[in-house]
């Protein structure tokens, strides 16, 4: 008799660990889908930031400013808890001081996390596209079309404090404006 009782208890003493161990794993699956969701919850969060940003700035006329020239950058801004520095090494973006505008940012909680520049492109080498090359409805002769890309991004990475890293979306835009073409005048 005391020969089961001790096969007794070992079995039970096998099923408790087994038991464990899936108990064990279940835990752990369930910890790696909290952190996928919070992932995706961060990824989406990133992409409404940026696409606010991106929003303001194109619903600012005076982001369009048509100004001689292209292949510069008209105005931009880093939000204050981003590193101008890391944001150049990691994302490639960069905001020269003489063109920083604090206004492009929209009064949100997560303003400081926000960059954007607009940035005045060239179009086939020349500084404006003709409006017939748009296919549009109107006379060619009398108006141009100056190329804006409007860049806006989201950046829990790059930040000033290392520990809140989570992610972050950047989204561009491009925007034409139409120009009224001054008789006489060639544009490049």
């Amino acid at each position: 008799m005391r020969r089961q009782h001790g096969a007794a208890l070992a079995t039970s003493l096998l099923f408790l660990v087994i038991m464990t161990l899936l108990g064990l794993a279940a835990m752990r699956s369930g910890t790696i889908g909290l952190r996928l969701s919070q992932n995706e919850g961060s990824r989406l969060d990133a992409q409404q930031n940026a696409q606010t940003l991106l929003e303001a700035i194109s619903n600012r006329s005076a982001s369009f400013t048509v100004l001689p020239g292209s292949d510069y950058i008209q105005s931009c801004v880093i939000g204050s808890s981003l590193s101008a520095s890391k944001l150049s090494t990691q994302q490639g973006f960069s905001c020269p001081s003489a063109n920083a505008d604090t206004a492009l940012l929209p009064a949100t909680h997560y303003s400081s996390y926000l960059y954007g520049s607009v940035r005045r492109e060239a179009i086939n080498g020349g500084d404006f596209a003709p409006v017939t090359a748009m296919r549009e409805g109107d006379s060619g002769d009398r108006y141009d079309y100056a190329l804006f890309t409007v860049t806006a991004g989201y950046d829990r990475v790059a930040t000033t404090d290392d520990e809140m890293a989570q992610g972050g979306a950047e989204i561009a835009q491009g925007v034409y404006v139409k120009v009224a073409r001054v008789r006489g005048l060639t544009q490049q």
